[in-house]
This record gives C-alpha cells, sequence and structure tokens, in this order.
C-alpha cells in the first residue's frame, strides 16, 4: 500500500530525462533553429509532418510563405496525409492564408490518392474563395499546370465543373467544360446533366442546346436523364416540334427516353396553348407503353383551364379520381380551381376549394390569392375582403400577389384612395411594392383620368428605385397620348426602343392607337412599318386602329385597305 508522501515524483535533475516525444535529430534549441538554412528547414518540417509530430511543428519557428508552402507539397506529395495536415496547419496561422497554387497542388494529391471526400471539400472550398471570375478562370489554368508538372488525377476537373454548377456559377462552369474539351479531359455524364440541368433552371435554354451538342462531338454517350433535361431545353426555348424530333431521334438510335420527357413535351404544348399538340404526346405515350402519373395528367388539366376549357379539365380529374391509381394532388385541384377563377365561376372554384378542405389538403397562399384575384377582376371587391378575413382561420397572411389583386381590385372600382391605403398597409408589413403594384396603380389613375398623378407616381416610382418594365412604359405611353403631349410620348418611345420593350405587339398597338386619336397618321404608318422590322406581327387590334383613325380624317381609300386586313387576321 502506497503511503501519502511529500516527497517529488519528479527526479532531482530534470535535465536527464529523455523525451518522449522527440528523438536526438529532433531536439533543437531557438538559436540552432535561426540558424537553419532553407534546405534545412524543409527537412526538419517534412521530417516532422512524416513522424505525425504536430506539437514540435507548432514550436519551430519559422514564417509561413507560398513558397515554403509549395516546397513542402512538393517534398511529401507522395504522402497526402501529412500534406493534408501541413496545409491545415497553415490554413490555421492568423497572418498567412494559402494562395490559388497551394490548393490547386493539394488538391491533385488527394485526388490522386482517391482521398475523394477531402478532395471535393478543398475544391468547394477553393470555389468559394474565388467568386471573381478572372480569378476562377486563373483556377482552371493552375490545376491545368500542375496536372502537367506532376500528372496528377484528371479526376479534379470533373470535381471543379460540378462545384460551378452546384454554386450555380454558369460563366465559369462553362469555362471549364469547353477548357476539358480542348485538353481532352472528358466531363463524366452526372456532371455533363447537372450543367445542362442548371441552364435550363437558370433561362440558359439555348446555351444547353450547344452544350449537348458539344457533348456529342465530344464523344459523351446521354442517357434518358440527358434526354428529359433536353427536352425541357427545346420546350423552354420555344421549339417543342424541335423536343419533338430529339425525342424521335433518342428512341431511334436505341435510347430510353422516360415519363420525365414525355411530361416535359406536355409542358412544352401546354405553354404554347396547342390542345391539340397535347393529344397528339398522350398518344405516343400509349403506343409506346410509357407510362403516365399525377404530373402527367395535372399537365393536361392546366393545358385545358388555359384555353378557358375548365369543364372539360374538371372531367379529367374526375376520371383520375374514379380510376384510383393515380390520385390528384395539391397542384391539380390548385389549377383547377385558378381556372374556374380566371373564367369568373367563382361558386365552382369555391366547390373545389371545399372538396380540397374535405380530402385533407391544407389552403395556401397561392390558393387564396386565386380566389382573391378572381372575385377583384369579375367586380366582386367585398367578397374578396370578406375572403381576406376568413385566411385567418387557416394561419394565412396575405403575400405581394394578393395584395396586388386586392389593389388591382380597388383600382377597378375607382377606389384609388383606398387602393394607395393598402399599399401603405403592404410597407407597414414589410412588403416593398414592386413594379406590378405601380403599373396597377398607374392604371387605376388613368382609368379615372387623373393622368397628374399618374405622372407624379412615376416619378416616385424612379425616386423608390423600382425599375419599371414593359407593362410600365406602356401605361405611361398611354398617358402621354390620351394627354395629346406628342413630344414627350416620342421621347418615351425611342426610351421603350432602347430598353428592348418592342417585343409585344402591346407596345406598338397603344402607340398606333394613341398616334390615330390624334389624327397623326403619318406617324402612326411610320411605327406601323417598323413593326415586323422589331418582330412583331401586326393584329387585329393594330389594323382596326389604323383603319378608324383614317375614317376620321376622312382617307376612306386607306381605311377601307386596313378594313379588309382586319378580316383577313
Amino acid at each position: 500500500m502506497l503511503r501519502h508522501s511529500s516527497r517529488s515524483l519528479l527526479p532531482s535533475n530534470p535535465r536527464r530525462i529523455r523525451s518522449f516525444h522527440a528523438s536526438p535529430s529532433l531536439r533543437w534549441n531557438l538559436r540552432e533553429e535561426s540558424r537553419l538554412t532553407r534546405p534545412e528547414l524543409l527537412d526538419r518540417i517534412t521530417r516532422i509532418l512524416v513522424l505525425r509530430r504536430l506539437n514540435a511543428l507548432k514550436c519551430l519557428p519559422f514564417a509561413f510563405s507560398d513558397g515554403l508552402l509549395d516546397s513542402v507539397l512538393h517534398r511529401l506529395r507522395l504522402n497526402p496525409t501529412a500534406c493534408l495536415r501541413f496545409f491545415e496547419f497553415a490554413s490555421e496561422q492568423q497572418d498567412y492564408r494559402p494562395d490559388v497554387k497551394g490548393y490547386c497542388k493539394l488538391i491533385h494529391i488527394l485526388a490522386r490518392a482517391r482521398m475523394y471526400e477531402e478532395t471535393r471539400a478543398y475544391v468547394n472550398e477553393l470555389v468559394s474563395l474565388c467568386r471573381n471570375n478572372y480569378v476562377s478562370f486563373v483556377v482552371w489554368d493552375e490545376l491545368a499546370r500542375v496536372y502537367q508538372d506532376y500528372g496528377y488525377s484528371p479526376v479534379v476537373f470533373d470535381m471543379m465543373l460540378k462545384a460551378y454548377v452546384e454554386k450555380g456559377m454558369v460563366k465559369n462552369a462553362l469555362y471549364v467544360f469547353d477548357k476539358m474539351g480542348k485538353c481532352s479531359r472528358l466531363p463524366s455524364l452526372r456532371s455533363c446533366n447537372s450543367l445542362l440541368s442548371m441552364l435550363v433552371r437558370k433561362g440558359e435554354s439555348y446555351t444547353a442546346i450547344h452544350v449537348f451538342d458539344q457533348m456529342a462531338r465530344m464523344g459523351i454517350v446521354p442517357d434518358m436523364f440527358t434526354c428529359a433535361i433536353m427536352v425541357n431545353a427545346n420546350c423552354k426555348n420555344g421549339r417543342v416540334d424541335k423536343a419533338v424530333e430529339f425525342v424521335e431521334e433518342m428512341e431511334n438510335a436505341g435510347f430510353e427516353v422516360n415519363m420525365v420527357a414525355y411530361n416535359s413535351l406536355l409542358d412544352g404544348y401546354v405553354s404554347c396553348g396547342d390542345l391539340e399538340g397535347v393529344e397528339r404526346v398522350l398518344k405516343m405515350m400509349a403506343d409506346k407503353g410509357v407510362p403516365r402519373n399525377v404530373v402527367t395528367y395535372t399537365s393536361v388539366v392546366k393545358g385545358y383551364c388555359k384555353q378557358c376549357k375548365v369543364e372539360k379539365a374538371e372531367k379529367i380529374v374526375q376520371a383520375m379520381e374514379d380510376d384510383k391509381s393515380i390520385v390528384p394532388d395539391e397542384r391539380t385541384y390548385g389549377i383547377l380551381l385558378d381556372g374556374y377563377c380566371r373564367v369568373g365561376k367563382m361558386d365552382d372554384a369555391l366547390r373545389v376549394k371545399d372538396k380540397m378542405l374535405e380530402l385533407g389538403f391544407s389552403l395556401n397562399n397561392v390558393i387564396c390569392n386565386s380566389l382573391i384575384n378572381g372575385y377583384c377582376k369579375f367586380g366582386q371587391l367585398s367578397k374578396a375582403e370578406v375572403f381576406v378575413l376568413r385566411m385567418r382561420d387557416w394561419n394565412l397572411k396575405l403575400d405581394s400577389y394578393g395584395y396586388n389583386a386586392l389593389v388591382d381590385g380597388y383600382c377597378r372600382e375607382g377606389l384609388i384612395r383606398d387602393a394607395f391605403k393598402l399599399c401603405d398597409e403592404m410597407i407597414h408589413k414589410g412588403i416593398e411594392p414592386s413594379a406590378v403594384t405601380y403599373n396597377t396603380l398607374l392604371k387605376g389613375l388613368c382609368r379615372v383620368g387623373d393622368f397628374d398623378d399618374a405622372l407624379h407616381l412615376w416619378c416616385l416610382m424612379l425616386e423608390r428605385s423600382v425599375a419599371p418594365n414593359e407593362v410600365t412604359l406602356c401605361t405611361l405611353l398611354d398617358v402621354y397620348l390620351k394627354m395629346e403631349d406628342l413630344e414627350r410620348a416620342l421621347s418615351l418611345w425611342k426610351e421603350i426602343l432602347v430598353r428592348g420593350f418592342t417585343k409585344s405587339s402591346v407596345v406598338f398597338n397603344t402607340m398606333i392607337h394613341g398616334l390615330c386619336k390624334m389624327g397623326k397618321m403619318a406617324e402612326a404608318e411610320e411605327i406601323f412599318g417598323r413593326m415586323e422590322g422589331h418582330g412583331c406581327i401586326p393584329d387585329e387590334i393594330t389594323y382596326r386602329a389604323l383603319r378608324d383613325g383614317y375614317c376620321k380624317v376622312g382617307n376612306f381609300e386607306r381605311a377601307l385597305a386596313f378594313s379588309s386586313k382586319c378580316r383577313t387576321v
């Protein structure tokens, strides 16, 4: 039994203690270290790292530099764990951060050792640190240089591509994709699919089509996911016929085209209002044994609702309910409800809403906004107000869309003061009025003939840095024309041309109609002559405005010419 003793357990001569943590070759004093040459310092650091004695490294007095980091990584390139340990130690220093070259070398070393999880983490860290486009391009060049000098892992380039895609950095991802092709380093199909999907999601469908063509030239074989993405890309780009051709080409080449691709085709036809195209796609699916799901039928419901054939849309929903194998979801019922709201059949819309509640679906802002918009659009403002109060029962509050629908309802009833009060309420609740809000108020003021206040609101909109859109400028143009202020109307017209808001016939028709009302037929004819040059096809409204204008000034020959064109549109 050991007795307590006041006697120290340490030996009387501590200098004789042999360190358990350092061999004779690793013991030093500060005076010796200050005289180390660069090669000696490198030797000592690498030895410490190989022996995994990080505490000894912390005691070693030296200044970090990019050159030192590069030299250590080069010496230990066959020992990835030691490289990683030193890089982490360097990153922890307060007065030093590794440069791009250091990151690139470490990434290659880790990838070559198949330490893919660590590689991916450092690739993502490097991408996050280099969000500037120029620096990102330097990253590629440095990765390629390190690869050429040391022959490290080519998988790094694919990881870099995927990292840019995941962070939504379009230009950088395209740069890496292009460079990989030029240096014969093929990206993986998974990374290519991610790139294509990101481009479509960001509205770069045209670019996605070109990337796919480049994939084909590089010899990258698509799969069913690629096919689905490219069908969606063509449809989003307004080339539904090309999407159909693409599906046929893929199937003829022996590739599987799945249900997702066919659903994208359906959605493409729905977007352009082609119900015959919808029926053709459904037939193709039936002929080829492609199964249908709730997304398929919901797209069809949306197509019929968009063409105001809501009763036919509901028959499809009823068929789904009777079939039991494909159950309509919240989105299906929401589209049907919105369809009834758009045609003013509010009782039917409420019936669908009640059915949703019976089936256990929760109401959301999208559903409520459809109902509010329907009431306001068809002159039932009081019912819209009552419904807004009922939203509290479902723990819902008005959002930006709901407020804008109510503002529109007040403006339609000529209650401009109430509309502005509602805008104040929006701001008080932290919802900033958008361009849609200002456009609605501008139209409301024009409707009651209060053009001076409309111009004041326009100035206020610019002061608050709310960017005007095509509708804003078109509304303001209508104000100037109704005030017969030709000088300001023509000045605004030039601004519209500069901003590129001349893709729609609505803008041209507003200008032509206003000029015709003022009897300025020469100016109206000049604007009319520019329509096709801007990619706008004259419609019945265009010809009718010109016909009425010529009748007003007594030029019946030209009036008859435009009258005949009205009948052929």
